[in-house]
């Protein structure tokens, strides 16, 4: 009877033991086992804070800060991301947000997203070298902790100044006039304003080598009063179509197009007029800031700078949702053309100074 006792205890102290060693060896709820801890699975539970400098044009332009802010909720579903956000309402206001931010170490990334902020940033990236920080369409070379996501700032205007000119001189476009003229109103006199300026221009001249396109810099991402004034005296000047790139200030130019019953090319998906919208030229931001956010979410991000257009399918020309109607023959024409341009067969200009030498080697034939 004691033999049969002992051996039993022993049978249940042997039982004991192995669940015993079994519990160590289990994972606590909701976590991997050491041996599958691996810092790809840390980085799928990270979930990114980020702030972000919205341009002085503020929320509600029916542009860029619209669609970067629309690039912000896109990360915040698909990543689960958080962000902080700032509407600046002059220039002087960039460096005292961004340092502000960066005070507050708790933004894995700081994003800027202007040209006009391109100072600013500068500055404080130097004083906060540990901060990650983000410039959206400016490249800003040279630092350790600036990664720049741009569109080639031609390629976002160029098709779109090829059917303007075509429109300008093709009956089948009913609110063009027998002038063979076009307008383009430039935001600020920077590198980007003026690449996306050219990339009209060649665009224009490489379908239309005899056309006149009028040019003026408006001053301001947030002054649509200055930018009718300066569109309405580009259309009494013969342009039928008149575009522009330029934040708020581009709704000035819809005004005008409206009064005059000519043609407006904008630069947002939000911001076009079914009557006198020709086109929509299109930069896709929004994937830059989901493409910044994935790269944190990762652990991919790195310094430095990345450019798209169309032969990443981030720049192109849209004229979904509006009355004008295209010619078949001419959408032909943009098609192959942007084929052209995603197979490297045509480089385009960077900057205005080059567009008449390049327009004298390039031009579409039939």
């Amino acid at each position: 009877m004691k033999k049969r006792v002992l051996s039993l205890l022993i049978i249940l102290s042997m039982g004991m033991s192995l669940l015993a060693g079994c519990a160590e060896k289990a994972p606590a709820p909701g976590t991997n086992p050491p041996s599958e801890q691996t810092s790809e699975g840390e980085r799928e539970d990270k979930k990114v804070k980020f702030a972000i400098i919205f341009g002085t044009g503020g929320l509600g332009d029916n542009g860029y800060n619209d669609e970067v802010y629309t690039g912000c909720k896109m990360a915040e579903e698909q990543f689960g991301a958080t962000f902080d956000y700032c509407e600046p309402k002059n220039v002087s206001e960039f460096e005292t947000q961004l340092r502000s931010y960066a005070d507050a170490g708790e933004y894995d990334v700081i994003i800027a997203i202007s040209t006009e902020q391109a100072d600013a940033l500068k500055m404080v990236a130097e004083d906060y070298p540990e901060q990650k920080f983000c410039m959206l369409d400016t490249i800003i070379e040279g630092y350790d902790n600036i990664h720049c996501m741009t569109a080639a700032y031609p390629d976002q205007h160029f098709l779109s100044g090829m059917l303007a000119g075509f429109a300008t001189q093709d009956d089948r476009f009913p609110l063009s006039n027998p002038e063979n003229v076009l307008g383009f109103c430039i935001a600020m006199d920077t590198p980007t304003s003026r690449g996306q300026a050219a990339g009209f221009l060649a665009g224009a001249k490489y379908a239309n080598p005899d056309v006149k396109i009028l040019t003026n810099f408006i001053g301001s991402y947030s002054d649509p009063a200055k930018a009718k004034e300066l569109a309405l005296v580009m259309y009494e000047r013969g342009a039928d179509v008149v575009s522009a790139n330029a934040g708020s200030s581009t709704q000035g130019v819809f005004y005008a197009a409206s009064e005059t019953n000519r043609y407006v090319i904008g630069t947002s998906l939000a911001m076009k007029d079914p009557k006198q919208s020709l086109s929509t030229s299109c930069k896709k931001v929004w994937l830059f800031v989901v493409q910044e956010i994935e790269s944190l979410t990762n652990g991919t991000w790195e310094a430095g700078y990345t450019v798209k257009g169309i032969p990443d399918g981030v720049c192109d020309y849209d004229v979904e949702g509006l009355d004008v109607v295209v010619p078949d023959d001419i959408t032909q024409i943009l098609n192959d053309t942007r084929k052209l341009i995603a197979d490297g067969k045509l480089v385009l200009p960077k900057d205005l100074d080059q567009v008449d030498a390049w327009a004298a080697n390039n031009q579409y034939k039939k």
